[in-house]
């Protein structure tokens, strides 16, 4: 593919870099020097400084013969004009928008759905086939580890699976044990996904494959079935009962507003009888701006509202925050959400969630003891990646550091697998199929190898970076 990505901040790169490690024809555009002299010494694409809003500097640079169009500056109203105006003489090509503004992305995404209801064929609005905001792509990765205890991160993949990164604890019954074995675990049912050893190294599983305490693996399983994971792994856990989010502005408030809506619903069940799991009994706020403060007491009037600085230890100390089950560091300032979620888990806090400015952050917050690492940049590129890979391609998910991904697609019809059996397809230690649905199922199931590859059927893939090859023998483009 030719992808045009206008804006050369750390987005964009790592944006243009993913999309160069897949083999495409990569154009850059940004209108500062400096931006544009980084990119050129770190990228190996074209990269050029000019406006990426005048038409006429796109069509010099070959707009016309693009497949897609990416808009990553830091201002909305250019995203925005930037894809209408190669709309109004490009239709074909796909065009996707980063879009900060909630009041912006939440009146595009209305006007859409009203416009996709009146008239299905409908150009998309402004033109932009899809619009993407950081902070509630942020949100939605917290909320999903909030939802599961925090115990790790979590893909949730449809509503009954997903791929949990747990790790090794002391007594672990897998330790020391070849994955050869682990099918004589009582009760064991579960595919090994990936592993990262505690020294960093990163790999596909095998049947010699033995863990370490300290190891993190992802396992595939139904999401119900997590408890029943974290007993095999001795993976800490806590009830979380007291719940304290850092930083009140638009990521902070998602979340809140996320688990307000959840506690809601939990108290609703248990008036009628019904079992529920994850409902707090107290969520806390704290914010050191007073305009974030009344707004967030406006807004959530059940949650108890702290205006103060998460890094006054009076402040602290008073209000007992060393005592909470769960910290989730979500402030617009990345560097003091890990410092602060290292330090309050070092005091006692239980779990700890911080919001990271990118992937490359995982490994320092494993380190410092931090829970769980959400990277504001990393989930925005993934969801990039996801729509534009095409074809029959769903969603593309970084792990390990972006040193594997998994991709969720559908297997065309003209795919050379269709009709094999997985056995006669497999490729240790390249790709793993980690689920698969029938053309007809409904539901995932972890396939064997005798499973028979069908057309239409839905699978999950995990594979090394960039991979594009052996993602296009199952999903290949028509």
């Amino acid at each position: 593919m030719k992808i045009f990505v206008i804006g050369a901040g750390f987005t964009g790169t790592q944006l243009a870099r993913a999309l160069v490690l897949e083999r495409n024809n990569v154009v850059l555009i940004d209108n500062n020097p400096e931006r544009v002299r980084y990119a050129s010494d770190q990228l190996d694409c074209t990269v050029l400084e000019a406006d990426g809003n005048n038409l006429e500097s796109l069509e010099a640079a070959g707009i016309a013969s693009a497949d897609a169009l990416v808009t990553l500056t830091a201002d909305d109203e250019i995203n925005m004009i930037t894809c209408s105006l190669v709309d109004a003489v490009y239709p074909r090509i796909q065009k996707i928008a980063r879009v900060r503004n909630y009041a912006y992305y939440t009146a595009a995404d209305v006007a859409r759905r009203r416009a996709k209801s009146i008239l299905p064929a409908a150009r998309p609005f402004n033109g932009i086939d899809s619009m993407l905001n950081p902070e509630v792509e942020a949100a939605d990765a917290i909320s999903a580890a909030l939802e599961h205890g925090a115990i790790g991160s979590v893909i949730e993949l449809d509503a009954d699976f997903g791929i949990t990164t747990l790790s090794i604890g002391e007594g672990s019954p897998l330790v020391g044990m070849p994955f050869s074995e682990l099918h004589t675990l009582e009760g064991w049912h579960y595919l090994v996904a990936f592993v990262e050893s505690a020294d960093g190294t990163t790999s596909l599983p095998n049947g010699q494959t033995v863990l370490a305490v300290g190891d993190q693996v992802g396992l595939v399983s139904r999401l119900s079935e997590i408890p029943q994971l974290v007993v095999y792994t001795r993976t800490p856990q806590a009830r979380l009962r007291r719940v304290v989010v850092f930083g009140a502005d638009r990521v902070g408030s998602l979340v809140l507003a996320r688990q307000q809506a959840k506690r809601h619903i939990s108290l609703w069940r248990r008036l009628f009888g019904i079992s529920s799991s994850g409902a707090y009994q107290k969520l806390v706020v704290v914010d050191r701006d007073p305009d974030l403060c009344r707004e967030a007491v406006e807004r959530f009037p059940d949650v108890r509202v702290l205006c103060g600085d998460v890094t006054d230890e009076a402040l602290l100390s008073e209000e007992d925050i060393f005592s909470c089950d769960l910290l989730v560091a979500a402030s617009g300032n990345y560097e003091l959400n890990l410092v602060t979620a290292a330090y309050l888990k070092s005091r006692g806090v239980k779990k700890t969630i911080a919001l990271t400015a990118n992937s490359s952050y995982g490994d320092i917050a494993r380190k410092l003891g931090v829970d769980v690492a959400v990277p504001m940049r990393g989930t925005v590129v993934d969801s990039i990646r996801g729509r534009l890979r095409g074809g029959r391609v769903e969603a593309v998910h970084s792990v390990c550091n972006r040193r594997f991904e998994i991709v969720e697609g559908y297997i065309s019809p003209k795919s050379r697998v269709v009709g094999r059996k997985l056995q006669d397809v497999m490729d240790l230690g390249v790709f793993l199929v980690l689920l698969y649905r029938p053309a007809d199922g409904k539901t995932y199931d972890v396939p064997r190898g005798g499973t028979v590859l069908e057309a239409d059927a839905h699978v999950v893939l995990i594979t090394s970076a960039g991979d594009t090859r052996l993602v296009a023998r199952f999903c290949g483009k028509e």
